[in-house]
């Protein structure tokens, strides 16, 4: 008993050690960008917040202080309309090193590399 009670408390000690990663989303369409992105202020899943920025600015657009996912499935819906919208959107995490600069650009190169699909007469 001794030795399971201690297993799982090095299990959850080695797991609280390893942060979240925030997840950024850059979507463009003709010469415009938007970025949405989960941000965590911590190194668990909540709390968390939904942060959309476009040329205007920084905005909020939703949190979470407990429920674990909810800024991720917030971020997702938001995606989604943003592609039924003709936006090209590419994730990626914040933390594997790319700037923002970066990441707008290689979201940009991929927009611009697909080919048009022609159209049915």
């Amino acid at each position: 008993m001794k030795k399971l009670i201690a297993l799982t408390s090095l299990t959850l000690l080695a797991s609280s050690a390893m942060a979240i990663e925030n997840s950024k989303t850059v979507c463009t369409h003709d010469a415009e960008t938007r970025v949405i992105e989960v941000v965590y202020s911590g190194e668990a899943a909540v709390p968390c917040e939904v942060q959309y920025t476009k040329s205007t600015g920084t905005q909020t657009l939703w949190n979470a202080q407990n429920a674990e996912g909810y800024c991720e499935e917030k971020a997702q819906a938001f995606v989604e309309k943003q592609q039924g919208w003709g936006w090209d959107c590419q994730t990626a995490a914040t933390d594997n090193g790319q700037t923002d600069e970066e990441l707008i650009q290689n979201a940009e190169s991929a927009a611009t590399e697909q080919e048009p699909v022609a159209a049915s007469e």
